[in-house]
Formats: C-alpha cells, structure tokens, sequence
C-alpha cells in the first residue's frame, strides 16, 4: 500500500488543531474535580460485579459479600498499577516524539499538552488507591523490565501501537464503570475524568498510526505485529496476581481459577473489541500474531 505523505501529514495537522482546541475546552483538576473527602458507599463495587475475575465460578459463589468487594477493590488497585505504567510509558513516548520538532506546530503542542494530562492522570490514580483504602501495587516485573528496554530503544510508531493498545483497553472498561451506579462514586468520578481526555490521546495516536503503517515493508510490519501480540499475551497473564488475592484475604492460588475463568476471557474479548478491529483494518493482526491474540483470550 502507498501512501500521500504530504496529505497524511496535512490530516495530522488539522487532527491536532481540533484536539488542542478540544483540550481547552474540556480539562479537568482532579484535584478539585473530584470530591476526595466523601465517604466510600456501604456496598459499592470497585469495578462492576460481572467484570471481577472469580466472578461465575464455584469460589465466588462461596465468598461473602464483603470478600467480593474486597476482591474488587484489589483488582482495581492492582490494574490501576498497569494504567500508571502506560501513563509513565506515554510521557517517555511524547518526550522523545517532540524532540526534534518544531514546539510551534500544532503536533508537538498537542503532544505536550498530553505529558501534562498524563502527569495529573498518575496523581489522581496514586490518590484513588488511597482513598479506596488500598496500598499500591508495584507494575508487574515483566511488564516492568520490558518497558525499560521498550521506551528508550523502540521506534516511536511502534510505542504509540503499544499505548494506543493499552489505553483503547483501559479505556472501554471505564466508560463501562463511569455509567454503571454500582460503582464507588469516586471510581466513577476517575474514570469519567479519564475517559474524556484520554479520547484524544486515544485519536491522536490513531492519526500517527494510520499514517505510519502502511509505510511499513513486510518484514517491519510482520515485527510489530508480534509485539503487539506479545504485549497482549503479557497483560492477560500479569492482571490478575496471587498478591491481589492475598490482600483481598483469600488464598492466592485462586489466581489459577482465575485465569482459567471463561467468564475473564469474555472480558477480555469484550474490553479488546475495538482495538482489534482497529488493528486489523490496518493490518496489526494477522499470521502468526493472530494466534497469540487469540490464546490470550483477544479473539
């Protein structure tokens, strides 16, 4: 496939200057946009019943009320850790996407404008763990230690395929939360705040990646999409920990039901619609990527 470069280029440009204005207009403090001195609800989920990772199975049907909720509140803490890797990931991608270029361009001023999302993003994630009454998880080890490597060596294009997968995912599991009043109030607060400024975010990287893949030769393409594959393989394996049962107050080799729970594969197939549809209309899913996507429970 061939590609205008130029007109690419120009579609960008007007891409960015909508969601610079965008950002103007709707930006939130979540420092004062959330009220972080109300009192969590007696009862209220931490992330939606259905979406728990024991949910369906003989072990959650035998858990009191108050251990599923405590269930809840770990995984939301321990999949918060996973947000504020992204986040971190982001800003190292921004910081080496504007480098080179021109601060007066609507691209790098926009790009700049999300390192300062980003930054408030972390904070307020660091200060819904706390007042949900959990401590902060470490970022997985192997997540951990790849991004290391990833965020300094990758080609840029590659990092925003990276981002755009993880926000797209995180992304579809809170604007089910913001709606659903089951929810703590503050949890649902966070994510209504994300959800609206990771939209750009979200359509920014997809601009930057409809005009970078099919520029992509077979072999370059071929190693993204393992990559990509890769990545979705290492988060289906790394939400879910035994650390996460530990503090909730179960033992945690419930891990293992865990992630055998056919109830989490349709979660993960759910909160991975539109990035793999996105991802095959410009041919990031395909050969032998296709199969890691689907052991990971994608597809």
């Amino acid at each position: 496939m061939t590609i205008d470069i130029p007109a690419a280029t120009a579609r960008q440009t007007k891409k960015a200057r909508q969601l610079l204005l965008s950002s103007a207009r709707t930006a939130y403090d979540p420092e004062v946009d959330i009220d972080w001195g109300a009192p969590l609800v007696e009862g209220k989920w931490f992330v939606p019943e259905h979406r728990c990772s024991l949910y369906g199975t003989p072990t959650w049907d035998r858990l009191s009320l108050e251990k599923r909720l405590a269930i809840s509140r770990e995984e939301l803490a321990a999949s918060i850790a996973l947000g504020v890797w992204t986040e971190q990931m982001l800003l190292q991608l921004v910081a080496r996407y504007v480098y080179d270029r021109d601060l007066a361009t609507p691209e790098v001023q926009f790009a700049l404008t999300e390192i300062a999302d980003e930054v408030r993003h972390m904070i307020m994630f660091a200060n819904v763990v706390s007042s949900i009454g959990a401590t902060t998880y470490p970022t997985p080890w192997r997540i951990r230690e790849s991004g290391r490597l990833m965020k300094s060596t990758f080609p840029v294009q590659a990092l925003w395929a990276l981002v755009l997968l993880t926000e797209e995912i995180f992304d579809r599991v809170q604007r089910e939360m913001a709606a659903d009043e089951s929810v703590q109030p503050v949890v649902r607060a966070m994510s209504r705040i994300h959800v609206v400024e990771e939209a750009r975010h979200i359509s920014f990287a997809k601009a930057e990646l409809d005009t970078f893949v099919p520029s992509l030769d077979p072999a370059r393409r071929s190693a993204l999409r393992t990559m990509l594959a890769l990545a979705v393989k290492t988060f289906t394996l790394d939400l879910h920990t035994p650390e996460m049962y530990r503090r909730a107050g179960i033992n945690p080799d419930a891990v293992r039901i865990a992630r055998s729970n056919p109830a989490n594969r349709e979660t993960f197939a759910w909160a991975g619609t539109r990035i793999v549809e996105h991802y095959r209309e410009i041919g990031l899913i395909g050969g032998a990527s296709e199969r890691i996507w689907r052991s990971a429970g994608f597809l």
